[in-house]
């Protein structure tokens, strides 16, 4: 029995939807560190995981099969994990799907309050930035940020 211990992230997000890095380049990152698991959960979608997993092909990195969906309980809202899902399933993808029409949403209302509040934002400025990611609070900030409406 080895005693060295497994290194492990069970929350990860990659580009697809509020993260920094690729599929491919949060693969090489956990390699280098020398992780053995890597669960992509990214915000309301999969999309990450296959490219992860092809990355990962040949290392002795094991991707695990994630998602974080935002959901509301009790008036709060709440980011529920998942790990080792069926990222394939029609009807978990159709779930996913409209969790993120739920998104899109939820950033039109963040704009129109922006904009009520002498801060505007257009939305092509936002998608712009997610660039096909599922949309989050993050494109909106970094779009604040790029266009120097806001310092930080």
């Amino acid at each position: 029995m080895s005693t060295r211990a497994s290194r492990i992230d069970l929350h990860v997000h990659t580009t697809a939807s509020d993260g920094t890095w690729s599929p491919e380049e949060l693969v090489a990152a956990a390699v280098h560190r020398g992780l053995t698991a890597l669960a992509i959960t990214d915000h309301d979608t999969t999309d990450g995981i296959a490219p992860a997993r092809a990355a990962a092909r040949g290392t002795a990195l094991e991707v695990i099969a994630g998602v974080e969906i935002n959901t509301d309980y009790q008036a709060r809202e709440v980011h529920l994990l998942g790990y080792f899902i069926d990222y394939e399933d029609p009807g978990f993808t159709a779930l996913l799907r409209d969790q993120r029409r739920f998104r899109l949403e939820r950033a039109r209302r963040i704009l129109t309050k922006l904009e009520r509040l002498g801060v505007p934002v257009k939305e092509v400025e936002v998608l712009k930035n997610a660039a096909g990611a599922t949309i989050g609070r993050p494109h909106i900030a970094r779009v604040l940020v790029e266009t120097g409406r806001v310092a930080s």
